[in-house]
């Protein structure tokens, strides 16, 4: 979404490591302790081994569940919203810039088929047909034509969330929790691109139908998006037109074609 005077994002922390560390020989605490105490007691140093040995493995093993706990509930969420299939929701968005001291709320609809989606705000409506896009600013009368690149795309679109974690991003699973009277399982995404101004995407997914319910954004620049789903309408009858920007229903609008 192209907003005037605004920076454009692209919408997802290191991975956690939840094992105490000493700083002095990088094992973790645990292993120290354990070595003291076997030290005191005396016991064989091939015993010792092994137990060091467990003690890692029972952290590696920790991690790989967490990992994989995390795969099946984005796995499940990404089948849920494919088999929804053209959909429409309602949301609240929350913009949090304190570098600017501002906090702003608003909702909106948005429709999606596929890759394609169009987007109603307060301010701006955009239409994306999969590779153009067009967005009305409403208080200035005029409409951008652009070809956004994926970054600026996936923010709005969780069809490109479920995407970029196939592929570019790694996952830790954060556990089950209750929101807003809903249980969900929230998940911890990291973009794998260090360049990018997204540094982790906190998703909510439902445990009822693994459907989203939030995305909480967070930006290097410390700029953070959270966009909650208050209703979704699924399997719904749209064209491919109306995700593009008719120009006889908006006559009096000055298109500006930056592509």
């Amino acid at each position: 979404m192209i907003i005037r005077n605004t920076q454009k994002y692209d919408y997802f922390h290191p991975v956690r490591n939840d094992s105490p560390v000493d700083n002095r020989d990088g094992s973790p605490v645990e292993t120290n302790v354990y070595l003291s105490f076997l030290h005191a007691v005396g016991m064989h140093p091939l015993v010792k081994l092994l137990i060091i040995f467990c003690c890692a493995l029972c952290s590696i093993c920790t991690t790989q569940a967490q990992h994989k706990t995390a795969k099946a509930w984005l796995d499940k969420s990404s089948s849920a919203f494919t088999a929804a299939g053209t959909l429409s929701a309602d949301f609240s968005m929350t913009v949090k810039m304190p570098a600017q001291k501002v906090s702003h709320t608003f909702d909106g609809t948005i429709d999606i088929k596929g890759t394609k989606y169009h987007l109603n705000v307060p301010d701006v409506e955009t239409w994306f047909d999969g590779k153009t896009q067009w967005v009305l600013q409403k208080d200035y009368n005029e409409v951008n034509v652009s070809e956004p690149n994926a970054q600026e795309v996936q923010q709005l679109n969780p069809a490109f969330l479920f995407a970029l974690y196939k592929k570019g991003c790694s996952y830790n699973y954060l556990g089950e929790k209750t929101e807003k009277g809903r249980k969900v399982h929230e998940v911890e995404l990291i973009p794998q691109n260090k360049k990018s101004d997204l540094s982790k995407i906190v998703l909510q997914i439902s445990a009822v139908d693994a459907m989203p319910t939030n995305m909480h954004l967070f930006y290097r620049n410390k700029t953070e998006n959270s966009i909650h789903i208050n209703k979704y309408r699924k399997h719904l009858t749209l064209p491919d037109s109306f995700f593009r920007f008719d120009p006889k229903k908006h006559p009096k609008v000055d298109v500006i074609d930056l592509i």
